[in-house]
């Protein structure tokens, strides 16, 4: 169950989001909004060239929105298009110090009320949501495109599970629709839609990355996957199929329990496809938190299947190298579930930390945030080459998600086994994933000893 609001005693707006596309974001009866008018005085005047005497209302609006000097445009909003929330999070508690700051994030994904949204104005009027971090005080301020300044829209009340696990995406009501609540009483100008710059974001190798990012669901359960192969292979985690097999001894030909199904959610701006007949191909025991799907190569949207192939080990050795601090973005069906009907989010970070073993990265640490669905999903670089598998977040000793903190399986780890199954379908590949090297295993256990330091040599103090 999802709500709107902060966690407080007070009562909060609460709603059933599986039919978030149903909402009516042309009136933005979603979120509320109001309209406040400063009442002008010399020094305003003065800054706003109102004229104090002999002027209507209707011509001080003209002076501030509607003339040459103040002009207004519109940007249709792009997944992966950076922006930037002005506001006052905890301003009431230091005024001097907490108003007046920022956050910055990407677009995450857009919700169109017609689900599959095509003309431009749709897209404008659609519920942008992002990574940018949102505090409490910083409702109703305003958020900008970073590349051009203008303004994008407001920040809205966020939304939040009722079982207290974080939800670190941000809601933002286009311009669009505000300027379309707020045309009644204001007299705005009229401007056509300006297109929008192509952004790294919005390359064709991101926009397939994400079309190849599919669901899973389980039961009742789902998470993210990545198709990996034109022939239907898709790659996931391990851990999401454990609590449903029939015999885990031999999770090299994995069976579910009776009654357990298993079906795949293929996605493009145009179609979805839920397909039903899939084959549990493998299910690792080892630390590599790795499973295997395959679906029938008919399965197709508009005639092809987006996959995301896994690069050889010289390809992937002539790629740049991922190090601590290189931007990465995670996809996946993060927060919302099959009902939903959303795309996957894309969310942005850097890269935290390269765990190696034997001079080779073992694991991957991301501050881009991932929430409940992410795991099975995919780390990309700005290039949006696939380098990592998502496989979960970190968590609080009281068992509190930390969305911006979480681990993946570097691409280069796992590709040698994969691609051989690819190539013959020979199980054997896969079965060498159930025995990495122990030091691996401790890792992925976060078991180990703190490291030993050489002694410092001592120097005179020159205090």
């Amino acid at each position: 169950m999802w709500v709107f609001g902060w966690d407080t005693n007070r009562g909060q707006l609460g709603t059933d989001l599986s039919s978030i596309h149903r909402f009516s974001l042309r009136n933005v009866g979603i979120s509320g909004l109001a309209i406040l008018r400063l009442k002008p005085n010399a020094f305003q005047s003065g800054l706003l060239d109102i004229k104090s005497s002999g002027s209507t209302d209707e011509d001080e609006t003209e002076a501030v929105l509607g003339n040459e000097r103040y002009p207004y445009q519109l940007s249709v909003p792009t997944i992966g298009k950076r922006l930037t929330l002005h506001g006052s999070g905890f301003g009431l508690i230091a005024p001097s110090v907490l108003i007046n700051n920022i956050s910055q994030g990407i677009v995450a994904n857009i919700i169109h009320p017609y689900r599959a949204a095509r003309r431009a104005d749709e897209q404008a009027n659609s519920l942008v949501l992002t990574d940018a971090k949102f505090l409490p005080g910083m409702e109703g301020g305003a958020v900008s495109w970073d590349e051009t300044g203008e303004l994008a829209g407001l920040s809205m009340l966020p939304i939040r599970r009722t079982d207290g696990e974080p939800v670190d995406i941000s809601l933002v009501i286009p311009v669009a629709c505000i300027v379309a609540a707020i045309s009644p009483y204001i007299t705005i100008p009229r401007q056509p839609l300006q297109p929008d710059h192509i952004a790294a974001l919005n390359s064709s190798s991101f926009i397939n990355a994400r079309q190849a990012v599919v669901m899973v669901q389980v039961g009742q359960t789902w998470a993210s996957g990545v198709v990996i192969s034109k022939s239907g292979h898709i790659l996931t985690n391990a851990h999401v199929f454990t609590s449903f097999l029939d015999n885990i001894s031999n999770r090299t030909w994995p069976n579910l329990r009776s009654g357990i199904s298993l079906r795949v959610r293929i996605d493009s701006p145009q179609q979805q496809l839920w397909v039903d007949d899939c084959e549990l191909v493998f299910v690792s025991e080892s630390c590599w938190d790795v499973a295997l799907i395959k679906i029938p190569e008919t399965c197709v949207l508009n005639g092809f299947l987006p996959y995301l192939p896994l690069r050889t080990p010289e390809e992937i050795s002539r790629m740049k190298p991922i190090v601590k601090g290189t931007p990465l973005f995670a996809i996946g069906h993060g927060i919302f579930g099959p009902s939903s009907g959303i795309l996957p989010l894309i969310t942005s970070g850097i890269c935290s930390k390269v765990v190696t073993h034997a001079e080779k990265p073992v694991m991957l640490l991301s501050s881009a945030p991932v929430h409940r669905g992410n795991s099975g999903g995919v780390l990309v670089n700005t290039d949006g080459q696939f380098v990592g598998l998502v496989t979960g977040n970190g968590k609080t000793s009281t068992g509190r998600t930390i969305t911006h903190l979480n681990f993946a399986i570097p691409l280069d780890a796992i590709t040698v086994a994969v691609n051989a199954y690819l190539l013959d379908e020979d199980r054997k590949w896969l079965d060498r994933l159930n025995t990495p090297p122990i030091r691996v295993d401790d890792i992925w256990s976060l078991r180990g000893n703190a490291p030993v330091w050489d002694p410092i040599e001592k120097v005179p103090s020159k205090l």
